[in-house]
């Protein structure tokens, strides 16, 4: 168990105290307000599920996670579902799309990446002195039925998209549902190591020949 003070990302500091310890490893678990107020020390006007109301002289009733205007940037926190329903495959984008056209800059925070100081720069291009979440724990259990196996098979896809986004994080979970896989016949399944494995391939093979 680390001892280190950052737990598990979840949406808000109310959630993270609702579901308490993780049950495998101990860790608690952190609001990304929290996560936030470290990374832009600066920035005390985030808003939380408010509807933007309008973009572009057209009505959005659109309410993103965190956004704030001083910075132009709105963060979202997409959970497990976002892999696991095909709706979100094709509302996701269109409302990055509406958002970035309003001059927003979106960044999208899958439910496996966890917020280290390495996962902070990659995705917001800010390096963070304070030491973050454990850059060591994965994300991702078979009990939490949260792994590549249980994602339907678009969700599939967009996960090793995302993993891509956030290098750092796809190894550490990649080497924990690899280590899955060596236990048993049913491990290795559940894991869904080698079903993600192979998605990942796909996208940096079409990427090396382009």
């Amino acid at each position: 168990m680390s001892k280190n003070k950052w737990g598990y990302l979840r949406e808000t500091k109310e959630k993270a105290i609702r579901d308490g310890l993780d049950p495998d490893t101990g860790l608690h678990r952190t609001g990304l307000e929290e996560y936030l107020a470290v990374i832009f020390p600066d920035t005390s006007d985030w808003i939380h599920d408010k509807s933007i109301k309008e973009i572009n002289g057209l009505k959005c009733n659109y309410r993103p996670d965190y956004r704030s205007e001083s910075l132009k940037l709105i963060v979202e926190f997409d959970g497990i579902f976002h892999y696991k329903n095909p709706k979100y495959f094709y509302e996701d984008p269109m409302k990055t799309r509406l958002f970035e056209s309003g001059g927003y800059k979106v960044v999208r925070i899958p439910f496996f990446v966890q917020l280290t100081n390495q996962a902070v720069s990659e995705l917001f291009g800010i390096n963070v002195k304070e030491p973050l979440f454990d850059p060591t724990i994965p994300s991702m259990g078979i009990k939490g039925e949260n792994t590549p196996a249980f994602m339907c098979p678009y969700g599939l896809k967009k996960m090793a998209e995302d993993m891509l986004r956030v290098p750092s994080q796809m190894i550490v979970n990649l080497e924990a549902l690899n280590q899955y896989a060596q236990n048993s016949l049913e491990d290795s399944i559940l894991s869904g190591y080698q079903i993600l494995k192979e998605e990942i391939d796909k996208l940096t093979y079409k990427d090396i020949s382009k």
